[in-house]
């Protein structure tokens, strides 16, 4: 009885020391949902991320990535990480928008002409105000990536607003987007994204705003005659982290994390730069003219959209004032 005794002390004490043993080398799973296909830009910037943090920790952390919605809605990842279901999410701007009303100024019309111009913007003072109000919502803002300034594409040259105005245009789901439409004098119609090239073939909408990576993905080139580089306001993302969580890694961590993202989103910038301007360069190879606007003619539509600026929340007002300094 007595050996058997031992021998069940001893096995115990040997799956004890086993046990810690493997909680110090424990590897820490981080769950990333994203409603991007794989091969679209904001799933290639997560894998950068996810690819260098697993270099860099040399296997402690395992990023394990859910494209397509697998895991979930992209209305849902903002709770998501708010609630520890998820570690991280990249929402879009959109989605961040709906809780935290500030994060509408980078809805703003116009108010970038490039991502040169932009990154100025948020990777300074007035960007970290942003993602610092996250804090209030149990969120941790930790950057933003990129998928394209959003561009006008029409059935005929569009060099002018008054070449804009009385036009037919599609528009995605977007208040701001349909609201600055009919200030500029055209008429918006909302079309899905799936049925936009039947649409504008079939000559439903005159024309249609969306991103030129897109554009070009779906040959807008074979049904419309022109592409315009109005920029009316980007497309892009939030990457936000659950803060408790994060706190729990340790500066180590923390370090390695933040390097990572780093490495994503230079990869993300290079990247959408390079799409944007392939994107522009096949349309125009396929027929298509692609429209500069001058500084003059940019102006006239900034005057035109006033009346959306005039009723901005007083907070964004504000903030806006902090980027014209």
């Amino acid at each position: 009885m007595r050996t058997i005794v031992a021998t069940t002390s001893a096995l115990a004490l040997a799956f004890a020391i086993g046990a810690g043993a493997g909680s110090v080398n424990a590897q820490t799973e981080i769950k990333v949902p994203l409603e991007t296909p794989a091969a679209h830009i904001k799933t290639r910037t997560a894998v950068v991320f996810k690819e260098t943090l697993e270099k860099m920790s040399a296997g402690k952390y395992k990023v394990t990535l859910y494209p397509s919605g697998q895991l979930m809605a992209g209305k849902d990842e903002v709770p998501a990480v708010a609630r520890g279901q998820v570690q991280m999410a990249m929402p879009t701007i959109g989605y961040v928008s709906t809780i935290e009303p500030t994060f509408k100024l980078l809805e703003t019309p116009m108010l970038f002409d490039s991502y040169d111009s932009m990154e100025t913007v948020l990777n300074g003072p007035v960007g970290k105000e942003l993602l610092d109000k996250l804090g209030a919502k149990r969120l941790m803002g930790a950057g933003f990536w990129y998928d394209g300034f959003v561009a006008l594409w029409s059935n005929q040259p569009i060099k002018t607003l008054a070449d804009f105005k009385g036009k037919k245009i599609r528009v995605f789901p977007s208040e701001v987007l349909a609201s600055s439409t009919k200030a500029l004098g055209a008429a918006p119609t909302a079309i899905p994204g799936a049925e936009v090239f039947l649409a504008l073939k079939q000559g439903v909408a005159d024309g249609a705003w969306t991103t030129a990576p897109y554009g070009n993905q779906i040959k807008l080139y074979e049904v419309l005659k022109s592409v315009t580089k109005v920029n009316l306001f980007p497309f892009g993302y939030v990457v936000v982290v659950n803060p408790a969580w994060y706190k729990k890694q340790g500066a180590e961590g923390q370090k390695m994390i933040t390097d990572a993202l780093a490495a994503g989103k230079a990869y993300n910038l290079k990247e959408i730069t390079n799409s944007i301007n392939d994107a522009y360069k096949n349309v125009a190879a396929n027929g298509m003219e692609v429209v500069e606007f001058s500084d003059e003619e940019r102006a006239r539509w900034i005057t035109a959209l006033k009346p959306l600026y005039d009723g901005l929340d007083p907070e964004i007002k504000a903030l806006l004032a902090k980027i014209k300094k």
